[in-house]
């Protein structure tokens, strides 16, 4: 038999046998076993499909998602962000999707995302970087008026968590500025906050207001390998280059350190420059798969360390599979790593 065949199969086994336990039960453990849920659409959280989707999700095991809503401006230059975009769900939909995922048995961090529409040489952690101090009252002032909209929903919901900003790296020579956003949104959701940085191996000192929150957030991309088909041992080394980064964060500002995104493609050569969403090449459903091992043994039993939060499941039951090189691990060979080792106590 095909040994994609054999591997898909076996995920199919394990997850119809560990279904109704799952759904049953939650695992009481600090550490978040979390999913990235990411809908791109004004109703990509709403309807059958997307219910479907969640509940494939779940059996994993997990226990949390970080529920994606991104806003968008124009270019790095704009102070105006727009979150009633037609790409941006609805509040309908994410109230919707909060529910259902709350009749399942799982956790939420809303975790609102700026993107950029028309700037395809620049990415969100560059906004900013041209401003001069008008402009940074301007866009201070949106993103304030965005993100307290999205704080207020997370507390009408219920929602255990909020990530309050997201890779904006540019940003973050403002202090000040950031601190009164966090004032205004503690004032409104009482929830537990995390800001998603990252810049771990380039700058990993440049959040200056870890003490103002009660996760240090991380959104780690590194490359462990420069193999293409790198074996899992050899992805482990990898990661004791980054783990004592991990703790000296954590040790210096006395909080504790949430993996906020963390992610492989299952595309040839996926472990090098992970965060690559781009690159084309052949699929590779082992190097995602190894991936997912190697991150998941050597995160487990770090004190330092509350949970882990997967880039990406989609809304849409249709995705992954044996054919697919995006970073979702439906319905491929690091499905059944995932739901093992969230299966099991930390």
């Amino acid at each position: 038999m095909n040994n994609k065949f054999l591997s898909l199969s076996l995920i199919t086994i394990v997850l119809i046998l560990f279904q109704g336990y799952s759904l049953l039960n939650i695992s009481n453990s600090e550490f978040q076993k979390g999913m990235s849920f990411t809908g791109y659409s004004r109703e990509a959280y709403v309807g059958p499909g997307a219910r479907q989707s969640l509940l494939h999700l779940r059996q994993t095991r997990a226990g949390w998602i970080s529920l994606l809503v991104t806003a968008y401006q124009e270019n790095i230059d704009s102070t105006y962000i727009d979150y009633n975009h037609a790409l941006t769900p609805s509040d309908e939909s994410l109230i919707e999707i909060i529910s259902y995922a709350r009749q399942l048995g799982l956790k939420v961090m809303l975790k609102p995302h700026v993107d950029l529409l028309d700037d395809q040489e620049h990415w969100r952690g560059q906004i900013g970087q041209n401003f001069g101090e008008a402009s940074w009252q301007l866009w201070f002032s949106s993103y304030q008026d965005f993100i307290l909209h999205y704080a207020s929903l997370a507390a009408q919901t219920g929602a255990e968590e909020f990530c309050l900003g997201c890779e904006l790296d540019s940003t973050l020579e403002r202090r000040q500025d950031w601190l009164t956003t966090i004032a205004s949104i503690r004032q409104i959701y009482k929830g537990r906050l995390v800001y998603a940085d990252d810049q771990l191996e380039s700058q990993p000192e440049a959040v200056t207001f870890w003490n103002a929150l009660d996760y240090i957030g991380q959104n780690l991309y590194p490359t462990l390998s420069l193999k293409l088909h790198p074996s899992v041992s050899e992805l482990c080394a990898g990661w004791r280059r980054i783990l004592p980064r991990l703790e000296a964060l954590s040790s210096r500002w006395k909080k504790p350190v949430l993996i906020t995104e963390i992610g492989y493609r299952s595309l040839e050569g996926g472990t090098i420059n992970p965060w690559d969403w781009q690159r084309t090449g052949p699929v590779d459903l082992k190097v995602q798969r190894n991936g997912y091992e190697a991150a998941l043994r050597m995160v487990r039993g770090k004190p330092y360390l509350r949970g882990i939060f997967w880039w990406q499941w989609f809304p849409d039951a249709s995705s992954g599979g044996q054919f697919d090189t995006s970073y979702t691990p439906y319905r491929k060979p690091a499905q059944l790593v995932l739901a093992l080792f969230y299966l099991f106590p930390r």
